[in-house]
């Protein structure tokens, strides 16, 4: 009910009374009395019968406050739009508006609902699927201050450095320390001082074989906080049977000959005595026909070492034997050069940027492969190989210089390197640098084991209990008359198994997708016929918690982007609000206490 009679007489009372008080100065304490009491008795009947008055809204639009929204957004967005929406919140509080328990009931209660403004860091797919036919205009909030991306290898061969990178968001006023722990301590920590975002490596160098479970910690004054945990497997470093080419007899083939062979790899060495005369040596595999270069020997060998006038000396057909056998069967060749790097016909070996830094045979520098590790000193050729879009850096030197560079070719790589003598480093002691030397270039340079089938967990990166995560089988065998794989789920701590179904990518025939729901934290496994098992870290639901928010605001950007065909047409309607009765109330206290001590006085 709509009262305007109690405002109108309100106002002809109060202008009434003060005309009086002005026109009759000797009986103004009456007229005030009578005015004090003419507002008690208005202020009395508003209370009674509180006023109403109409205010105008938007029926079709709603702003959903979610975690993470700003009052200044929603300030703003409220003064753009007009009529003005109504304010729901879900999973958060908020004042002067109404809690959502559950969207799709939402959507239901508010069937003529057309556009949803979504502040905060928005909703997940699944809650998402509930404004199917409502468009989604997302304000997004930024990321919170700490973790805003991590990543980190799911695997590597030991001896190859652990590096968990990413970027950390520190406020105004704070400091913090990432700390990366394994093996029970702090291995690495970086420090933050400035407020803004930041990115930061840490490392760390597994000593063992195995599946192990690192953790990023943070500190920030006196508070300790786990932020999450670091999954890596570990696997034994690989053992690339190796063929040796020199046209002369050398100690650095000789020393490397000997050191893969302690290794257990498969190690035979050709060198050239003289014109159509060989010294040829096995380790560790049966004796074979040196003598020439057949795809037949090639086929042995996973990564071959020559030096240019070896090349030089390969006949004609020898050499596309070579090339065939790299860009087809994924074989490596690496050339150890000295003064000469190549020339015109070794140009698919050799045909590498370089530049002379040096007038001498020889110069020393500082060699460096692993990042983080400290650099070696070592003497190489005159010249440095320059890096470009097509060539990769195995070996650095100071100044971005390269030592050692490779470059695809067809399914194997080519490499180059300046550095002819290593074995110095064995002489010295230093069997270790001479280890992880050869260990890294011949990984980066030989054949690649090709996996015809394999599991991955295409998202989360990091999956959590109770949360959905998708896994994803890539088979390069599928025929027409493949069957759909069943694979199984299982805790590594528990022997019950999970069926999980999966479903055929339509764009890719060789990809099947399935959603597991993981019941508890640590080590799964997944497994299927004819396929390697798979294995994956469970965390905890407060783990990571900027990959549920980065979540959440890819899944609303992206649905957001697909609804902006959809049409909106603007209705407004009127809803009648109640005057605020708190200041009638005022307004009766003050009055009458006037009368009160009016009678005092």
């Amino acid at each position: 009910m709509t009262l305007y009679l109690p405002y109108l007489f309100a106002l002809f009372a109060v202008l009434m009374l003060s005309w009086l008080a002005w026109r009759w100065p000797d009986r103004r304490r009456l007229v005030w009395r009578l005015l004090a009491s003419a507002v008690a008795g208005v202020s009395l009947v508003l209370l009674l019968f509180p006023p109403t008055y109409q205010r105008a809204l938007d029926p079709g639009t709603a702003i959903l406050l979610t975690k993470g929204y700003t009052a200044d957004t929603l300030e703003n967005l409220l003064a753009s739009l007009e009529p003005k929406p109504l304010v729901y919140t879900y999973q958060t509080e908020a004042q002067e508006t109404s809690a959502i328990p559950d969207l799709y009931t939402f959507q239901q209660e508010q069937p003529q609902l057309k556009t949803v403004h979504v502040l905060g860091h928005g909703l997940t797919e699944q809650e998402l699927q509930a404004l199917q036919d409502i468009q989604v205009v997302p304000h997004l909030s930024g990321m919170p201050a700490g973790i805003s991306s991590v990543t980190w290898p799911d695997a590597v061969v030991l001896g190859e450095v652990v590096t968990v990178a990413g970027q950390y968001t520190l406020s105004f006023g704070e400091t913090s320390t990432l700390y990366l722990q394994a093996a029970g301590r702090a291995q690495d920590s970086v420090h933050f001082k400035k407020a803004g975002l930041h990115t930061f490596q840490l490392r760390y160098t597994p000593k063992q074989e195995g599946r192990y479970t690192y953790t990023l910690i943070s500190k920030s004054g006196n508070s300790i906080d786990t932020l999450g945990q670091v999954p890596i497997q570990v696997y034994p470093a690989a053992k690339p049977a190796a063929l040796l080419v020199s046209s002369f007899p050398l100690f650095e083939f000789k020393f490397l000959k000997n050191h893969l062979g302690q290794l257990q790899h498969k190690v035979a060495l050709r060198s050239t005595v003289s014109k159509g005369m060989y010294q040829s040596e096995w380790l560790n595999m049966p004796q074979t026909d040196l003598s020439r270069i057949t795809p037949r020997l090639l086929q042995q060998f996973d990564v071959v070492l020559m030096e240019p006038q070896a090349l030089q000396e390969l006949s004609s057909a020898e050499r596309s034997t070579l090339q065939s056998a790299v860009t087809e069967d994924g074989l490596g060749v690496l050339t150890i050069a000295g003064e000469q790097l190549g020339n015109r016909t070794t140009a698919f070996f050799t045909n590498f940027q370089s530049r002379r830094l040096s007038q001498q045979d020889t110069r020393n520098a500082w060699a460096n492969w692993a990042t983080g590790a400290p650099t070696e000193a070592i003497s190489v050729s005159p010249y440095t190989l320059v890096s470009s879009k097509a060539v990769t850096g195995l070996i650095a030197e100071q100044n971005n210089n390269l030592l050692a560079a490779g470059r695809r070719a067809g399914w194997g790589t080519v490499a180059i390197s300046v550095v002819p003598q290593t074995f110095s480093w064995q002489l010295e002691g230093k069997q270790g640098t001479y280890a992880s030397y050869w260990a890294h270039l011949l990984s980066s340079v030989a054949k690649r084991e090709v996996q015809e089938k394999f599991w991955q967990v295409s998202k989360p990166q990091a999956p959590q209990v109770q949360q959905p995560l998708t896994l994803k089988l890539t088979d390069y065998t599928l025929t027409a008359a493949s069957a759909i794989p069943s694979p199984t789920v299982r805790s590594t701590a528990d022997t019950t198994r999970t069926g999980i179904a999966l479903r055929q990518s339509p764009h890719q025939p060789e990809v099947y997708e399935g959603t597991f729901w993981p019941h508890c934290t640590g080590w799964h496994v997944v497994e299927s016929p004819g396929v390697e098992p798979f294995y994956f870290l469970v965390q905890d639901s407060k783990a990571w918690p900027h990959q549920a928010i980065q979540a959440k605001r890819e899944a609303t950007l992206q649905f957001a982007s697909q609804q902006q065909g959809i049409g909106v047409a603007q209705t407004t309607a009127h809803v009648a609000e109640q005057v605020p009765v708190i200041w009638f109330f005022l307004l009766f206290v003050l009055s009458s206490g006037f009368l009160w001590l009016e009678e005092k006085l």
